[in-house]
């Protein structure tokens, strides 16, 4: 099977403004695509540059996983970092990938370059399977790509951007973040130190319900589709029981999910008998009585 590694190129020592912050969040969308890839049988390892040094990390891993495809995440802020690594990943001779937000914004950018080979734009984790298993056939090359959505390439000198894959409607099927492929332990210890508490992300939804015709286009695209609040509370269940977090962050725009849905998620809790504070990602501006009863009750 084909041999993935995936790459945070996030660096506290390279972003002093995140440093100064000193709550840093795990790669929850790079660990969605690690545990998507596993349960299809495939190899997938996970660089996280958060507490990294540099990126000779980074290289020193290439040479101890021995991938045959490294995708790296990609944000507007870690644009520079996430090139670099493609470039030592292309010197080692992997097929490079690049996705996330800003590469599904702006594949030509990253296409650009000579190191980077394929961008995955939109949601990934069909499409980085798809060249998963065609790598493993001995078939990933020009002509299949042409026909693989969700992706951009370079052929005959030009960038060609194939349509967006249709999203995956039922997120329930998705199996949990594999976080067991990082340092779980270093994220929640500097969140108790520098918050006094731990905390640890999870996401509810996909998507956005409002579709505002100013906003940049979501690596989700323009749909809304949420978890069942009996996943989520499963989910929570799990957490607590194997990190003993105190709170959970919802990283999802919680001010456009119903409210009814809160209160089945309420319930849900309760019936799993594992009771965990949540919070945002961004304050709540619009809320009401009911609502706050319903959050003091997760």
């Amino acid at each position: 099977m084909t041999r993935v590694l995936l790459a945070h190129p996030l660096f506290l020592s390279k972003s002093p403004q995140e440093e100064q912050l000193a709550s840093p969040y795990f790669p929850l969308g790079l660990l969605y695509l690690a545990s998507y890839l596993r349960e299809a049988g495939h190899t997938v390892t996970v660089f996280d540059g958060t507490f990294a040094e540099d990126e000779q990390a980074f290289a020193r891993q290439l040479l101890a996983d021995q991938p045959n495809i490294v995708g790296i995440a990609g944000i507007r802020p870690t644009r520079d970092v996430a090139l670099l690594l493609a470039r030592i990943a292309a010197e080692f001779g992997a097929v490079v990938t690049l996705g996330g937000p800003d590469p599904t914004a702006d594949p030509e950018f990253y296409l650009r370059d000579p190191a980077v080979d394929i961008v995955v734009h939109h949601e990934g984790e069909q499409t980085l399977l798809q060249l998963a298993h065609l790598f493993d056939e001995d078939n990933l090359d020009l002509e299949s790509m042409r026909s693989e959505a969700g992706i951009a390439f370079r052929a005959d000198g030009r960038i060609i951007i194939n349509e967006p894959r249709p999203p995956i409607e039922d997120l329930d099927d998705l199996p949990l973040p594999a976080r067991d492929l990082i340092d779980m332990s270093r994220y929640l210890e500097s969140w108790d130190e520098s918050a006094g508490y731990s905390s640890i992300t999870i996401a509810t939804a996909r998507g956005c319900p409002y579709g505002c015709t100013w906003c940049a286009e979501s690596v989700h695209g323009d749909g809304f589709r949420q978890r069942s609040p009996e996943s989520v509370a499963a989910e929570v269940a799990w957490l607590s029981k194997t990190y003993d977090v105190d709170r959970i962050r919802v990283i999802d725009d919680v001010e456009g999910i119903d409210r009814s849905w809160f209160e089945s998620w309420a319930d849900a809790a309760d019936r799993t008998g594992t009771i965990v504070p949540f919070e945002p990602l961004n304050a709540i501006e619009i809320s009401d009585l009911p609502m706050l009863d319903v959050q003091d009750s997760l």
